[in-house]
């Protein structure tokens, strides 16, 4: 599906919502804006981004990005995202529904 600008700002508000405050100018909105990669993209980061924080603070360590992600495949959560991803799915629904 093909976002209008109104949409896919509204995916950056949803996505970016810890970053950004809501409907205030943020640089990483108008990059994301005109960079334009997929929602789809987008929110599986964001999904790993906060596994992530949430690993390092189970583990009290940081983890790198790297060991985010090879934890997030290995651990079935890219499967997980790849089977409860749906176009207008909220962050918190799809997070909750691959970690539970």
């Amino acid at each position: 599906m093909i976002f209008s600008e109104k949409q896919y700002r509204e995916v950056l508000e949803d996505i970016c919502g810890d970053d950004c405050s809501p409907n205030k100018e943020c640089i990483l909105k108008e990059f994301l804006v005109s960079a334009h990669p997929s929602p789809r993209l987008l929110l599986q980061l964001k999904c790993v981004h906060k596994f992530k924080r949430a690993e390092a603070k189970r583990q009290k360590r940081n983890l790198s990005w790297n060991e985010a992600h090879m934890l997030w495949i290995e651990r079935g959560f890219a499967e997980k995202f790849a089977e409860a991803y749906e176009e207008g799915i909220k962050l918190t629904e799809i997070y909750k529904a691959i970690i539970g």
